[in-house]
């Protein structure tokens, strides 16, 4: 921009220049996390998992960055030393941030109980859910070929090996969950498939 001498007089504002910086670390954040939600095979419950691993990283990164530490905001660091009243801005903006993901993932949480059940039915607890499950999920978790099977596959797998008509109310509940979409990137690429069949690249 210089060469053509179009100077651009935010580029030599170290504030902006520090503002922008925070912003490509923290988009990349979020970039990460939406990789991290795309694909086929996810389960709603492993997408769950991921939204509150970054839930967890934002509150960490809010309390580094108020006490002064860049370590995972690569840009930010680059620049050297920044001011703290900036940094305390951007732990700040961070909270709200967090904020924001509780309102959008609020609803979850009542269903937190159910997921734990579905993805560890042989850690939970017998005691901590519903009683119409925990006569099943005994036997369940008395059942060696069943454990060995739900070590053997993982989730969601593991329910294929389940038979319906010992465990009845267990299997309907996992049917309920594995059945809910976690994100529209099915859709999107069916829909990208479709595009590409109605094309003149069709033969």
């Amino acid at each position: 921009m210089a060469m053509k001498g179009n100077d651009v007089i935010q580029l030599a504002d170290p504030e902006f220049i520090s503002h922008l910086a925070f912003l490509t670390d923290i988009t990349e954040h979020l970039n990460t996390l939406s990789l991290k939600l795309q694909g086929r095979k996810h389960v709603i419950t492993q997408m769950y998992d991921s939204v509150k691993a970054f839930k967890c990283k934002l509150s960490l990164w809010s309390k580094q960055l108020a006490d002064g530490n860049t370590a995972h905001f690569l840009a930010l660091q680059s620049l050297g030393v920044i001011k703290p009243q900036l940094l305390k801005e951007y732990s700040s903006d961070i909270d709200k941030l967090n904020e924001e993901f509780d309102r959008r993932f609020a609803e979850f949480k009542t269903l937190e109980p159910a997921f734990a059940l579905f993805s560890t039915p042989f850690a939970i607890e017998v005691g901590t859910v519903s009683e119409e499950f925990q006569l099943e999920l005994v036997e369940l978790q008395c059942d060696t070929i069943l454990n060995q099977t739900y070590a053997d596959v993982g989730i969601p797998e593991f329910y294929k090996y389940v038979p319906r008509e010992k465990f009845p109310t267990l299997v309907a509940a996992s049917a309920r969950i594995i059945a809910m979409f976690g994100s529209t990137y099915v859709c999107e690429q069916f829909f990208s498939s479709m595009k590409h069949n109605k094309s003149a690249l069709r033969s």
